[in-house]
């Protein structure tokens, strides 16, 4: 929510949509596949052993 109302606020309410406004979440996706195998093993791996696309 801070993120998008930091857009709001720099760059003003016309910025804010799917096609000027975005951000990646492909490190989202492998943090949240970090914590499931954590959650699994009782040990993070390492950034490497997840697919980077």
């Amino acid at each position: 929510m801070q993120y998008l109302s930091n857009g709001k606020r720099n760059l003003g309410i016309d910025w804010l949509n799917n096609e000027l406004f975005r951000f990646g979440a492909s490190s989202l996706a492998n943090d949240v596949l970090m914590q499931l195998v954590k959650e699994q093993t009782g040990v993070y791996q390492s950034l490497d052993y997840f697919s980077k696309d």
